[in-house]
């Protein structure tokens, strides 16, 4: 095979991993790991030996996992839809794609076990285990109206800023985490987690309202396609409010996510008022860029990776498309 072909091929499999969509992750998983602890603002010694590094690398690997089997699952209406090419247009094969997959599912288990603790591969596990019901039959909760809402709130919010937070347990704690109940380190992170659960809620709901005639066309029953684009615009509102509510129990710098949702609260009511369909992408889009900024003043470095991501994959689908993407202006 060529080299030129070679080359293609490695880069269509990394970016079979989908790294724009990998930054709401790791938002949230900085997130979870800034408001852990009291930190400085433009705090420029990040440790990269950290057990939040090994998290970062672990939780990534298992969410890259799922992205690739909701790929492989919805291959079909994607390729109607005209939209995520490598699988449904047939550049990467679908045994190579089920075999990195599992490969990745595995490297973010033996890092959990090797370089981190139990608790931590329960949490990879977790996160597998919401993705295969979120993906695969017969369970397909992201085709199901409250499956779909649900498991986005449990697993890219709380689970995700749990993992970010737990993380930094493990450093804080010389002599193990303290896993005493009820209400142990362990039990406590989902209290805080709250708020990160009903934003990713409400970031979910916006998306199925920008989707709704693709997903008709396909016969996806979203929570858009089930109640329509004006109820899910409502409760989307809604869950921005108690998003906002709920940042009071993160015990560290709170307004790190009380002032994204505070901001949000307007635009997504507004949505719900004037039912313009159009905007709903900019919508869901706001929160992620709003909280994005917050973390990177705290996390410098975060900016940095967030930046390399977009422009790599403009790079990477103009390239080999002709295809403008990430865009903020359209899907």
């Amino acid at each position: 095979m060529p080299l030129k072909k070679v080359a293609i091929f490695v880069f269509d499999l990394f970016f079979l991993n989908r790294p724009t969509l990998l930054v709401p992750v790791w938002t949230i998983l900085f997130l979870g790991w800034t408001t852990a602890q009291p930190r400085e603002i433009f705090d420029f010694s990040f440790d990269f030996a950290s057990p939040f590094v090994k998290m970062f690398f672990a939780f990534t690997a298992v969410v890259c996992h799922i992205y690739i089997v909701n790929q492989i699952v919805d291959r079909k209406s994607d390729k109607i839809n005209n939209k995520l090419f490598l699988l449904s247009n047939g550049h990467i094969p679908v045994g190579a794609a089920w075999l990195q997959a599992l490969l990745l599912l595995a490297f973010s288990v033996v890092i959990a076990w090797i370089w981190l603790d139990l608790v931590s591969v329960f949490i990879i596990l977790t996160a597998a285990f919401l993705g295969f019901l979120y993906n695969c039959a017969p369970f397909k909760l992201k085709d199901r109206p409250w499956g779909g809402f649900i498991a986005n709130a449990l697993g890219h919010g709380m689970l995700t800023y749990y993992a970010g937070w737990y993380a930094t347990q493990i450093g804080a704690t010389s002599g193990g985490v303290n896993l005493s109940p009820p209400f142990g380190i362990p039990m406590v992170g989902f209290l805080f987690a709250l708020s990160a659960a009903f934003a990713n809620g409400a970031v979910y709901l916006t998306s199925t309202i920008s989707d709704i005639k693709g997903d008709e066309n396909v016969g996806k029953r979203t929570f858009a396609v089930a109640f329509g684009a004006k109820n899910t615009s409502l409760l989307a509102a809604i869950c921005v409010v108690i998003s906002f509510l709920t940042a009071f129990f993160i015990p560290h710098s709170l307004w790190i996510m009380a002032i994204p949702a505070a901001i949000c609260i307007p635009l997504f009511f507004r949505l719900y008022i004037a039912q313009d369909v159009k905007n709903a992408f900019k919508t869901f889009r706001y929160p992620v860029v709003i909280l994005s900024v917050m973390i990177a003043i705290f996390v410098p470095v975060y900016a940095i990776l967030v930046f390399a991501t977009v422009i790599l994959s403009r790079i990477y689908y103009k390239m080999r498309f002709n295809h403008e993407y990430p865009s903020f202006s359209k899907e």
